[in-house]
């Protein structure tokens, strides 16, 4: 069987091997192990949020990112703000949590109110005021509240500002609420 030069042309080129495309010269490649100045001042005052959602509490871990001066970037995850999606949204509040505050029994506490009961025979809590919660793990906390509502079961009370040891009633609050719903945190 007789070939023609274009049958043997296409096949000697079917087994050709060709060099590999040159880079265009004006195209360059570059590896940079710092964080351009700019997108290193946007991460370092980024305020970020991580939602985890469990059960039926959402988890609202606030998230910041800091840059060594070599350009390191290091994610500083804190404790969560743990939210309650049953009916309306809103945080979870924790009783029987064992605070210590001095004429008042902390009956139970989110990180936006707590509902108190006095433990002294004086008038009830009736206007805006400071006052200091120790948590069992002795870490202390200081609130400004505004009562809301009287019962004879106590006072319920917003907190208006806090002061001091706002990660600590975070992360305290989280804590239990992983002791009192543990089911939900068992690994499936």
């Amino acid at each position: 069987m007789d070939m023609t030069n274009e049958e043997l042309n296409f096949i000697s080129d079917l087994f050709q091997v060709t060099a590999p495309a040159k880079l265009n010269e004006n195209h360059t490649l570059t590896l940079q192990s710092a964080i351009p100045a700019n997108i290193a001042n946007l991460l370092n005052n980024t305020k970020l949020t991580l939602l985890a959602e469990v059960g039926d509490y959402q988890l609202w871990f606030p998230l910041e990112i800091k840059i060594d001066k070599i350009g390191v970037l290091t994610p500083i995850l804190s404790a969560p703000e743990v939210i309650d999606t049953k009916g309306i949204k809103r945080c979870w509040r924790g009783g029987n949590l064992n605070i210590q505050s001095q004429g008042f029994e902390v009956e139970s506490i989110s990180s936006t109110g707590l509902f108190l009961k006095s433990t002294t025979k004086k008038a009830p809590l009736e206007i805006d005021q400071q006052i200091m919660l120790t948590l069992p793990n002795k870490r202390n906390i200081t609130i400004d509240i505004e009562p809301v509502r009287f019962s004879k079961q106590g006072i319920a009370a917003k907190i208006t500002h806090i002061h001091q040891g706002k990660e600590h009633l975070r992360a305290y609050l989280f804590e239990a609420h992983k002791r009192q719903n543990a089911n939900l945190y068992e690994p499936t």
